[in-house]
């Protein structure tokens, strides 16, 4: 579920990513309500904002550009801007994560500023696709602290009471500041990602801009400059599905997000996503979510409506200055 921080920010509900059309509040907030009945199967994307992904419960293996992470109970793993990155949920059904998704933005004020040239731009252009933040038991271990600002960030969000916005912004702020002072300078390099990675996210970016049409794997070739097979090669490496499976799991994914947010009827929704006809289109959400597009919609309406937050849980925040060694 994404809990909206404003109604004038638009976010990609498939693809987690902020449009920074408004700038009012750029934060959301991701929760593993759909584990329940299907609504796992998030595919390989970026975004121009961070990503915080905190396993809550059990573990998750996570894809990475070109590497794959497991990210254990309790720990936490920062994804930079504009990396390719998935997380493998059919691989593992019984794990619960929860997902912040921020712009710098809310950390450094406005463009220009020193706070994003000094202590924001060398972490997001350094050489780091991603941050393994470990929850040490250690009370002074600055990686649990990290994942605290978050978790109340997230406490925050929920309550919704005066002023929550300010709290989220001083988590965050406290979680930057906190991840500036512990990474290693001299890591901060520039980025040196692979030219492959940029190929396969220009074929993605193709995708998404033309689903709605009827889409083949020769136009997904034709657009890539590759060969087939290399193409489907770099898919399964760096995406871990073809390009046609892709393709279906973000029409499916737009489907998802139009039954549980408008009243058009199937038949025009699977028309919309690219898939005109309502068979085939039903077969294959089925595959993809478990169940039938109308049980679906219902099931939204249904967790929608017994959804019930604790409004009572504010989290405190120690206005003390820590004393502990940040080195």
């Amino acid at each position: 579920m994404i809990n909206n921080y404003s109604n004038d920010l638009n976010v990609d509900l498939e693809n987690k990513s902020i449009t920074n059309t408004n700038m009012a509040f750029p934060v959301a907030f991701i929760d593993d309500k759909y584990r329940y009945f299907g609504m796992r199967n998030i595919y390989a994307d970026w975004h121009s904002d961070m990503e915080v992904i905190i396993a809550l419960k059990g573990d998750m293996g996570i894809t990475i550009n070109d590497e794959k992470i497991i990210l254990y109970q309790g720990d936490a793993v920062l994804v930079n801007a504009n990396i390719l990155h998935c997380v493998m949920h059919d691989e593992y059904p019984d794990s619960e994560i929860q997902t912040i998704i921020f712009n710098p933005v809310i950390i450094y004020g406005y463009h220009g500023s020193d706070i994003e040239r000094l202590y924001v731009l060398p972490i997001i252009n350094g050489d780091h696709s991603f941050y393994y933040i470990k929850n040490d038991s250690d009370p002074t271990n600055w990686g649990k602290r990290f994942i605290n600002a978050f978790t109340n960030a997230v406490k925050f969000n929920e309550s919704k009471k005066d002023g929550y916005e300010l709290g989220i912004k001083i988590m965050i702020t406290d979680a930057w500041y906190l991840l500036y002072k512990n990474i290693p300078k001299s890591d901060v390099l520039g980025n040196t990602f692979s030219s492959k990675i940029l190929l396969v996210k220009s074929s993605i970016r193709f995708i998404k801009e033309n689903y709605m049409k009827e889409v083949s794997l020769d136009d997904i070739v034709r657009n890539s400059l590759l060969s087939k097979s290399e193409l489907c090669k770099l898919f399964k490496k760096y995406v871990n599905e073809s390009p046609i499976q892709y393709l279906m799991k973000h029409r499916i994914a737009t489907a998802c997000n139009l039954l549980s947010t408008t009243n058009k009827q199937i038949t025009d929704i699977a028309k919309n996503v690219g898939i005109g006809d309502p068979n085939y289109f039903a077969i294959s959400f089925r595959k993809i979510m478990g169940i039938s597009p109308s049980e679906y919609r219902k099931k939204c309406a249904e967790l929608n409506k017994n959804v019930s937050l604790d409004n009572n849980a504010l989290p405190t925040i120690d206005t003390e200055i820590d004393k502990t060694p940040l080195y």
